[in-house]
């Protein structure tokens, strides 16, 4: 399982994830420049303090994130569970933490990868906090019950801490 625990650094240039690969720090800073419309150049990234107000058997890590020097978010890892394996997804908030982007990063199972689909993520999309319940709010998916149960779960819960937590 790739442990994603946090930027090291402040530039994209420089940019390393703890425990993973190039390719998902690039793939990191390549879905956020597409999503924030800049270069990746101009991308920062800085480590938070999970403190109390974050602490969840989901959440890894939290960074925020600059755009050209100026706040722009926050980009949430953390650890989803299916039926046999765990998953990682990432999910970028806006600074009124509102989702703006979710990103399944690692899916090891053998079921449930539907849950990894960018069309079935993008129902996530301005979700700022109120009702998510699976099957009414979130599209079921037949055979992956439990993953996307659990991706939505974290979502809910992640998105109310971070809203009410003062970073």
């Amino acid at each position: 399982m790739i442990a994603m625990l946090g930027l090291l650094l402040m530039t994209t240039s420089q940019a390393q994830l703890f425990g993973a690969d190039d390719a998902t720090s690039k793939k990191l800073v390549k879905l956020l420049s597409k999503e924030l419309h800049v270069d990746r150049s101009d991308l920062e990234f800085e480590k938070v303090s999970t403190a109390e107000c974050l602490q969840t058997e989901q959440v890894e890590s939290v960074l925020r994130v600059y755009k050209a020097g100026k706040p722009t978010g926050f980009v949430v890892s953390a650890i989803g569970k299916g039926r046999y394996d765990q998953f990682n997804y990432l999910v970028y908030y806006n600074e009124d933490r509102e989702v703006k982007l979710v990103n399944v990063t690692a899916y090891f199972s053998d079921h449930g990868n539907e849950i990894t689909s960018k069309r079935w993520l993008k129902q996530f999309n301005g979700y700022d906090g109120g009702d998510l319940d699976y099957g009414d709010e979130v599209q079921a998916i037949s055979g992956a019950t439990l993953s996307a149960s659990s991706i939505v779960k974290g979502i809910r819960e992640i998105t109310i801490l971070l809203q009410d937590c003062n970073l």
